[in-house]
């Protein structure tokens, strides 16, 4: 597995295991990936035993979310966001699996609620509208951005 590579697997996908796999075969999936990445392996070679190590460490991040039945529903509802990492600190902070603060403010998680927000605005759907913009708070309850959409769609409503 080129290390490279790692950024762009989802956990199911590294362990190679289906998102339906029972917790048996996600324990199963992890004993067969540490068996073939352990940097003990291959400790005879710094630079492989450094690549292998930051496999590895992946690897038994993604087994340890997996193999935790709350944070998997979380990070499950993250990656249809496309968010491929847990994060337990923005769990923690209300802003659901994986939810990454950017330089524009938004969570990752929180932005696609919010464009869908703004085009039902746009198309006079104020409903649509805070429903998507109360589900991007559950993800970023203290977004600027989507509290002042929020007041607006509630004004409109009345």
């Amino acid at each position: 597995m080129a290390v490279r590579r790692l950024d762009d697997l989802d956990y199911y996908a590294l362990l190679k295991v289906s998102r339906d796999a029972s917790a048996d075969a996600i324990k199963r999936a992890f004993h067969a990936f540490a068996r073939k990445y352990h940097p003990d392996r291959v400790a005879h070679d710094p630079k492989l035993s450094e690549r292998h190590t930051r496999i590895y460490q992946r690897g038994t991040e993604a087994y340890r979310v997996l193999a935790h039945p709350q944070q998997r529903s979380l990070y499950d509802r993250g990656l249809v966001d496309g968010v491929l990492r847990f994060d337990p600190e923005c769990v923690g902070a209300g802003r659901g699996a994986g939810a990454t603060r950017h330089k524009g403010g938004m969570s990752r998680t929180a932005r696609p609620f919010a464009l869908r927000a703004r085009q039902a605005m746009h198309g006079g759907d104020y409903r649509s509208a805070r429903l998507h913009l109360k589900v991007a708070l559950g993800h970023d309850p203290e977004d600027p951005e989507l509290l002042k959409m929020l007041l607006e769609v509630e004004s409109q409503l009345g």
